[in-house]
């Protein structure tokens, strides 16, 4: 198995194998401390951007168009 110092001083290979290289998962890191908190990052930041917008649409439908919801209860 080559290490990740035999790895680096390779010349660089050519074709889509070189290119997807750069997209490698280290597992080492997502269980890491850093790569834990990342992870854990990651889901709290799409939890606030998904509760954000849905506050934003409600508020966007009470006061910004009014019109819209008295039209339904009618």
């Amino acid at each position: 198995m080559l290490s990740v110092r035999d790895r680096r001083d390779r010349p660089p290979e050519e074709g889509v194998v070189a290119e997807l290289q750069g997209f490698a998962v280290d597992k080492a890191f997502f269980t890491s401390h850093k790569g834990i908190l990342l992870e854990t990052e990651l889901v709290f930041g799409i939890i606030l951007v998904s509760v954000f917008a849905y506050d934003a649409f409600k508020i966007y439908r009470t006061e910004m168009a009014p019109g819209a919801i008295q039209g339904d209860q009618q």
